[in-house]
């Protein structure tokens, strides 16, 4: 997830124009590792379909109401199912590992669940007085491991925390 400095993860005008090329590029690695991709409407709206991770292979899971609508490519499968079918669902696929990329709906579900293992957040060096929180209406409280934090560009820092459960 990439955070501002004050950890909002979308400024007010709802356009990641924020981000830099450094985050984009370990977006598209862990997406491309992983091969299992978990996000929201909102995040897929904004991706779609041109910039979506995963066009012809693997597993792109949005959460959504409109589990009718038609995917605009064969990755992508439309659900409102709960992040432990998920995971099941993904499993099923042979996947052993999936990225959440946004937005704050899914990543609460998906950490109030206790099914994340690892999080990778990725500051941005800016701020908003306004945005979007990471978590947002979720009951949880997880103390975190610090793996490794990678510099990677002269702003912009990566941390890796594993979840104690």
């Amino acid at each position: 997830m990439a955070l501002s400095a004050n950890g909002v993860i979308e400024n007010p005008k709802g356009i990641p124009d924020w981000l830099s090329q450094e985050y984009m590029q370990g977006f598209m690695k862990i997406c491309q590792q992983t091969k299992a991709v978990i996000m929201g409407k909102k995040t897929y709206k904004i991706l779609a379909p041109d910039f979506l991770p995963l066009k012809e292979d693997g597993t792109t899971i949005v959460l959504t109401n409109d589990t009718e609508a038609l995917p605009p490519n064969p990755t992508v499968v439309f659900t409102n199912k709960k992040p432990i079918e998920i995971i099941s669902q993904l499993e099923k696929k042979d996947h052993t590992a999936g990225v959440i990329i946004g937005g704050s709906r899914t990543a609460s579900e998906f950490m109030q669940a206790g099914v994340v293992d690892d999080v990778y957040f990725v500051v941005e060096p800016i701020f908003f007085g306004n945005g979007l929180p990471i978590f947002k209406d979720a009951e949880f409280e997880y103390k975190l491991n610090l793996l490794e934090v990678l510099k990677l560009n002269s702003n912009t820092i990566q941390l890796h925390y594993a979840i104690h459960k």
